[in-house]
């Protein structure tokens, strides 16, 4: 059990360490932004839950089914994917990618550069269907209806179609590609560069020289 947590730790550390190395030289992902992400992630999160919980009351083989058929779908996925968290050390990336295939069960994680606007619409398009499938398999096989069944479903339903709804919101406007606000700390190397070179080339007129950078 603890070679197994050390495992799992090491791996999302791994993750973690890369993104923020692979990620130094793009534009900062603003407040708003940061909001709508969580928002996005817990409203898809509920969804599936409630939708894997309904669907387990009536059968949990149906259950372990659809979400075993997803994980191989996922273990293909990063399997094939481009990841180069640990250099060399084939078996630590393979155990990463075992622990994002099981990760990929209830929320989407991005694990390589460009295009993931597609890979969370592919993704969430299959989970939104396999939600849907399992909602209707307990509505269609509850002996009886009782007064909460409306609500659990528009719970699913409506959990997926507004975190859809901001997902659109967070790609057009507050992506860190839409939004030119950056760290301070990310532009003030290049800033100083730039200074450097101006004052280098303007001789005699650089100590009355000054460089203003406004930041929007």
């Amino acid at each position: 059990k603890q070679w197994y947590q050390r495992r799992v730790r090491g791996s999302m550390t791994s993750y973690i360490n890369e993104h923020r190395a692979a990620s130094y030289n793009k534009a900062s992902l603003s407040v708003m932004g940061y909001i709508l992400l969580v928002l996005i992630k817990c409203l898809m999160c509920l969804a599936r839950i409630v939708a894997i919980l309904l669907a387990i009351t009536i059968s949990g083989y149906v259950v372990l089914g659809v979400l075993a058929v997803h994980w191989l779908s996922c273990l293909i996925y990063v399997a094939f994917a481009r990841t180069h968290f640990y250099g060399g050390l084939v078996w630590n990336e393979w155990f990463f990618k075992l622990v994002t295939s099981i990760t990929l069960i209830l929320v989407f994680i991005n694990i390589v550069e460009g295009k993931s606007r597609v890979r969370w619409g592919i993704y969430h398009g299959y989970t939104g269907l396999q939600n849907l499938g399992m909602v209707l398999f307990w509505y269609f096989k509850m002996p009886n209806h009782p007064w909460y069944t409306n609500a659990l479903i528009g719970l699913v339903v409506g959990s997926t179609l507004l975190g859809s709804l901001l997902s659109l919101l967070y790609y057009w406007f507050y992506h860190p590609s839409k939004t030119p606000v950056m760290h301070l700390s990310r532009i003030r190397p290049t800033l100083e560069r730039l200074k450097e070179k101006h004052l280098g080339q303007s001789g005699t007129r650089s100590e009355r020289t000054e460089m203003h950078v406004t930041t929007i």
